[in-house]
């Protein structure tokens, strides 16, 4: 593998909203070293316009569970040849993989017999399960966004180096009435909890609002207006709502380092309830409660999470709000540095 024109050449792979936004923050820092840095890959606008090239876009692979990547198996394999086979005629020169264990173990496999040099940025959780090897990730060099998961990751003999979780300081929130509603950014998310998240919102009264990073697809548009809910970017929004109900995810985490009360839920449908069951660890599913090492966010999934226990889960924790501000004070020494490289 040779540099093409004297240039060198990233191979990129990320399959979620928060993996291109970490996968282009990696790429500007790495061209303040190299500004002749070629980039393609899986991803989406924030590699787009980190000056980056798609061989594919990240909506492709985004899905979550078991059953639907089972659902679109064909494609998805057909798209990974397709992709692999145009990476293998740019010749990359080094490989960087973002989250998306499930595609990138794939890609992982393929850079590894090409003899590519790999980073894993927010490698498998091996921490989420019950009794998963993840031998593959044995040499691979991997850089976590969280503390805790340096000693899980090392047991299967992956080369780990922790730099503190990427982040901008987290403003204090004004607390203005509004319920801010993440019920997730992949439409198998939204579409299954938006009905909940909304039912919730009109149980309570006063203002809610759906959190969305960039502009909203048209399907969660029109399903915000089905259900009587506006949508606003999360980033002012975290800085003045009052509450939060959120799936599991980043969202949460910024919710709670934000100081905002919160709880998180989900209803995932029954196959993905059951195998979720079966294979993962029954510890905490949200990340505060796993980076603080105590449950400090409730959690509600399945048939628990019916609008009344939501509603009264959400209450809870708006009467424990000073403590949900020294929670945010203690969760940003626990995040580290806010740095990537």
């Amino acid at each position: 593998m040779g540099m093409a024109n004297g240039r060198s050449r990233l191979l990129v792979s990320c399959g979620e909203a928060s993996g291109d936004h970490l996968a282009a923050a990696f790429v500007q820092r790495l061209r303040q070293r190299d500004a002749e840095l070629e980039v393609a890959g899986c991803g989406g606008e924030a590699l787009l316009r980190a000056g980056g090239e798609l061989f594919l876009h990240r909506e492709r692979i985004g899905f979550v569970g078991w059953s639907a990547p089972a659902r679109h198996l064909w494609r998805l394999w057909r798209d990974l040849q397709a992709f692999l086979k145009r990476a293998e005629a740019w010749r990359p020169d080094s490989v960087l993989l973002v989250d998306s264990p499930g595609w990138n173990r794939r890609v992982l496999k393929w850079s590894q017999a090409q003899g590519l040099p790999v980073h894993w940025i927010a490698p498998p959780q091996a921490w989420a399960w019950k009794k998963r090897s993840l031998a593959y990730l044995n040499g691979v060099s991997v850089q976590p966004l969280f503390a805790f998961e340096v000693p899980y990751l090392q047991a299967f003999g992956a080369q780990v180096e922790w730099r503190g979780f990427p982040r901008t300081p987290a403003q204090p929130t004004r607390h203005d009435g509004t319920l801010a509603l993440l019920p997730g950014t992949r439409e198998v998310l939204w579409k299954r909890n938006l009905p909940l998240f909304a039912s919730v919102a009109r149980q309570r009264g006063g203002p809610a609002a759906v959190a969305v990073s960039g502009r909203p697809s048209s399907a969660l548009v029109q399903a915000c207006q089905m259900q009587g809910l506006t949508w606003e970017d999360a980033a002012p929004l975290m800085e003045r709502a009052s509450a939060c109900l959120a799936v599991p995810g980043t969202g949460c985490l910024e919710a709670v380092r934000h100081g905002i009360p919160t709880v998180a839920a989900a209803r995932p449908g029954n196959l993905d309830l059951f195998l979720a069951t079966c294979l993962l660890d029954p510890g905490s599913k949200v990340l505060p409660n796993r980076i603080l090492g105590r449950n400090v966010v409730e959690e509600r999934y399945g048939q628990e999470a019916s609008m009344p226990t939501v509603v009264a889960a959400l209450e809870r924790a708006l009467v424990r709000r000073d403590e949900f501000a020294a929670i945010a004070e203690e969760l940003e020494t626990r995040l580290g540095p806010p740095t990537l490289l």
